[in-house]
């Protein structure tokens, strides 16, 4: 299934949002939050949330600054 990771086209091979994640390397990354087609996916649903064909996800990445 191909999905869009940070404007980026990637293929995944389930309907996990998980393994997309894996797949980017983030899964296991603190500091990060995620949204599919522009909706935030709480990290406690991570596992259990099912990507469709084509859903964008958003990665964004907390940075420390002063």
């Amino acid at each position: 299934m191909e999905v869009i990771i940070n404007q980026k086209t990637f293929y995944v091979n389930s309907n996990s949002l998980t393994e997309a994640l894996q797949l980017y390397g983030l899964s296991l990354k603190k500091g990060i939050a995620i949204a599919v087609n522009n909706r935030v996916v709480p990290k406690s649903s991570w596992n259990s949330y099912s990507l469709q064909p084509s859903d964008q996800i958003t990665v964004i990445t907390a940075a420390q600054g002063g």
